[in-house]
């Protein structure tokens, strides 16, 4: 079927989320299956249904993940596609004759500056720094000074320098604090800055590779929840894996390549076993049909790690989680990595919504780290059908609720979501009228709500 030709006329009749395909570089996917899994919700999908969603799906910037992803949903090629041309990238201009360019004139920090126009027409000077950065300087200067002989030319070289020299300054003592970490540290623990970071060795994991482990051990902790545990070669091989990342898993069902993304709830400190939690859907290809019949010994392939986000020590001063079902897994990384790392005094507010207090995973571990590090760690349990002597909160997770179990908007302080994607779009909106800084579809460490 992969192999059949449409026109795009007749992909305009599957505009519905019940029968939803799209176009992507001339490929045709029948994406309906996939509206439910989508972390940007099924909105998303439903604004580019029956239409080459080439640009959109370029514009958010999608990972790997997504475009292995996005090959097991092929149903063939369009016949009409129009070309797409990606938008212009920034280019250093070299050194030419003609090119108005000048170098070393603000000194040894930087290479050259090229006078141009900016976005709104101003006019603005490019610097090129040693190290290859770009910066840019608005060329506010006398009307005419550009233009002349030597004398105009030396000070217009010379006010140029000064602001780049201004501004370069600026920049660089920006660049060399956030790099160096020099500022984020007490004087009274020197040693965290050379403490050696085991989640960050490398081990087991290929980021291009996929490679085999065996099943040793698998547990039911709630319905359809399964903890598998694999064994790596050697008794003291890590997984490789920085705290926040997480690995693929593929598999071949129904005569389709399948891969999904997990994340460990075991790390490097685990030596010689990646362990992972995981909610099998009877419908799911891969959970469903793959790993929900998977028998010990069976060997799975892994691939990672993978992902935007890399927790080190001194990301931030509060974390606020917001996490539903098996989104807790990410969270529990986190949790567990700034927990046990005595020079972390990271503060976590948790709030972990789920349907019943069954199957609220991983309760103990979390209320273990909860009683034993109170100033890193509150928990906050929603259910939306608690019992009678319930102690926690009931229903959805409301901006009030955020508002008053979540760490206060501010440069310090970062929330991260991982769960259901209704759940999530709808805490990404609250969140922001809470004064967070709106994120964009692909979340960045520099935001201020990161999701999962």
């Amino acid at each position: 079927m992969a192999n059949k030709v449409y026109t795009l006329n007749e992909i305009k009749s599957h505009n519905t989320k019940q029968d939803l395909w799209v176009v992507i570089h001339g490929k045709v996917y029948d994406i309906t299956k996939y509206t439910r899994d989508h972390p940007g919700g099924a909105d998303v999908l439903v604004d580019v249904a029956g239409t080459d969603a080439t640009a959109a799906y370029e514009d958010v910037g999608h990972s790997e993940d997504a475009d292995a992803i996005l090959q097991t949903f092929c149903v063939g090629t369009v016949s009409d596609a129009g070309d797409y041309t990606r938008p212009k990238a920034v280019r250093v201009i070299q050194d030419t004759a003609e090119n108005e360019t000048r170098k070393g004139d603000a000194g040894s920090g930087w290479v050259g500056y090229t006078i141009g126009t900016g976005a709104l027409g101003a006019s603005v000077v490019y610097v090129v720094s040693r190290w290859g950065h770009i910066f840019t300087v608005p060329a506010i200067l006398p009307s005419g000074i550009l233009k002349g002989g030597f004398s105009t030319g030396f000070i217009a070289a010379s006010l140029i320098s000064t602001a780049i020299g201004t501004k370069l300054a600026k920049q660089l003592s920006k660049f060399t604090q956030i790099e160096s970490g020099f500022t984020k540290y007490p004087a009274s623990k020197p040693s965290s800055l050379v403490k050696h970071n085991p989640h960050l060795e490398e081990g087991f994991l290929d980021a291009k590779e996929y490679k085999s482990l065996p099943l040793i051990q698998k547990d039911t902790l709630a319905p359809n929840v399964y903890r598998f545990v694999f064994q790596l070669p050697n008794e003291n091989d890590v997984i490789g894996l920085p705290i926040g990342q997480h690995v693929a898993i593929k598999a071949t069902v129904d005569n389709q390549s399948i891969s999904r993304s997990y994340t460990p709830t075991s790390n490097n400190l685990d030596r010689g076993r990646l362990e992972l939690v995981i909610k099998c859907y009877p419908d799911g290809l891969l959970t469903g049909k793959y790993l929900s019949t998977l028998q010990i010994g069976e060997k799975v392939q892994f691939r990672g790690p993978k992902g935007a986000m890399k927790y080190h020590n001194g990301l931030c001063k509060r974390i606020g989680m917001i996490a539903g079902g098996t989104g807790i897994t990410p969270m529990y990384q986190l949790i567990r990595a700034i927990c046990e790392d005595d020079t972390d005094t990271t503060e976590i507010s948790l709030i972990y919504a789920n349907r019943t207090e069954e199957d609220i995973l991983l309760r103990d571990e979390l209320e273990t780290f909860a009683k034993r590090y109170p100033h890193n760690v509150k928990i906050w349990y929603m259910l939306d059908q608690p019992s009678e002597n319930w102690a926690y909160g009931k229903g959805y997770v409301t901006q009030a609720v955020m508002g008053e179990k979540l760490p206060g908007a501010s440069a310090d302080t970062k929330i991260m979501l991982c769960g259901p994607p209704g759940m999530v779009n709808a805490a990404k909106k609250g969140l922001v009228g809470l004064g967070f800084e709106a994120s964009g579809s692909v979340s960045k460490m520099t935001d201020q709500i990161f999701c999962f």
